[in-house]
């Protein structure tokens, strides 16, 4: 099978001059927000399925995919040589700053004994 040959419609539908057909089923408002709100559910399977895929932003690091809200952060300072060293290790094993960082506390706090180690 052959694919479509678009030109002849790429070439009306981009010429300033040329009609368009006249719209159907146009929804305004409410009614089309409910449309919107229908097609989605219908892509996504389920109501709690859409509404998963509309929280913002990234999960919580390290809970349930139940949990809600940011995750805890820990905002520090660090020595010119230590943040080096950082970056040379992150480009080293491909981790990012975050990865490394988690890593480190978690190290850190099982040595203490305050977590099990992984």
């Amino acid at each position: 099978m052959s694919d479509p040959d678009y030109s002849d419609i790429a070439q009306r539908l981009g010429d300033p001059l040329g009609a368009l057909p006249e719209p159907r089923n146009v929804r305004t408002g409410a009614a089309a927000a409910a449309a919107g709100r229908a097609l989605l559910i219908g892509e996504y399977g389920s109501e709690d399925a859409l509404t998963d895929a509309l929280r913002p932003g990234r999960p919580r690091i390290g809970t349930s995919a139940a949990a809600r809200g940011s995750s805890p952060t820990v905002r520090g300072r660090i020595s010119d040589a230590d943040f080096a060293a950082l970056k040379e290790l992150g480009e080293r094993t491909g981790k990012n700053q975050s990865e490394l960082v988690r890593e480190s506390v978690h190290r850190l706090l099982a040595a203490e004994g305050m977590l099990p180690s992984r």
